[in-house]
Order: structure tokens, then C-alpha cells, then sequence
């Protein structure tokens, strides 16, 4: 009996070592990464603010887009399971490219993610959609990724199998 719980604090103690040992050698290139897809107007745009007479335009006509992605927080235990995700979501933004409001519109499949996918909407930075020097109010369909390259899944229990792209 005993030198079969050392064989088996012996066969776990390896896989341990081997999912640590991969994930050590992973080079720095292949962290998990988060993109965002370029912003899609979900309708006509509804609601236009003029800029100020003092305010000077310096692009009067220019799609809204994201100008800074908020940081990741990856969820370790989530980005070594997950390969390649993504949550499609509608953001909608006032005429200065604040966000009032996100929801997910088309999930990952894992509530953690599309949670994740929410967090980083909702604090990155935005610029409004611009049409002779006016900004719009408008809402928009947007897509996160989030791909980890070096995702290890176990199999079986027993190994563990090196995922790549």
C-alpha cells in the first residue's frame, strides 16, 4: 500500500513538473493575447452633437474606433485551458466616445471570458464617429479574441498535450 501512494505522488509529482516545465519554456512571444475588431454601427446613426465654434477639427470625417485597449487581466486558469475564444459585443458610445453601456450579444461559451471580454470593453478608450467635424452617438457590434498559443490541456488525466497554432 505504500509504495503505491508513492507511485502515485510520484506520477503526479511528473505531470506537475511537465505542465510547469511547458509552461516555463513558453517564450514570451506566445502570452495570451487580447484583439479587438474594428467597431461595426449596429443602425443609422441617431443623435449628432456639433463641435464647439472654438474647438478646431483636426479629422472631420473619421470612423469611431478603439484608441486604448484596457490592459488584460487574463485569468490564468482560464488562458491555460483555452486556446482561441471570442465574444462578439455591442458597445454603446455617447458622442465623446464615452461607453454607456456593453452587453455580450454572441458568447464564447465560458461565462468567465465573456465576463473578461466585458471588463476590457467597458474601460477601454474610444474615439466617436466624426462626419463633418460632428460626433455621433452610436451603437456598435465589436469582437474580442482571445488567443493563448501555448495553451496545455490535460488529456485523460495522466499527460499533458502541447497546443500550438
Amino acid at each position: 500500500m505504500f509504495t503505491r501512494t508513492l507511485h502515485t505522488a510520484a506520477v503526479l509529482g511528473v505531470i506537475t513538473a511537465t505542465i510547469i516545465g511547458l509552461a516555463a519554456a513558453s517564450p514570451a512571444s506566445a502570452a495570451p493575447r487580447v484583439t479587438f475588431s474594428a467597431l461595426v454601427p449596429v443602425a443609422p446613426i441617431n443623435v449628432m452633437q456639433t463641435a464647439a465654434a472654438g474647438n478646431t477639427c483636426p479629422d472631420p470625417d473619421s470612423s469611431a474606433h478603439v484608441t486604448d485597449i484596457y490592459p488584460t487581466q487574463w485569468f490564468k486558469l482560464i488562458s491555460a485551458q483555452t486556446n482561441h475564444a471570442s465574444v462578439q459585443l455591442q458597445v454603446d458610445l455617447d458622442s465623446v466616445g464615452n461607453v454607456l453601456q456593453a452587453r455580450v450579444t454572441s458568447s464564447s461559451g465560458n461565462t468567465l471570458l465573456d465576463q473578461q471580454a466585458l471588463l476590457e470593453a467597458r474601460n477601454s478608450k474610444y474615439a466617436p464617429e466624426v462626419h463633418n467635424c460632428n460626433s455621433f452617438k452610436q451603437s456598435y457590434y465589436v469582437e474580442i479574441t482571445f488567443d493563448n498559443p501555448m495553451a496545455v490541456i490535460p488529456e485523460n488525466g495522466a499527460s499533458a498535450r502541447h497546443l500550438a497554432q
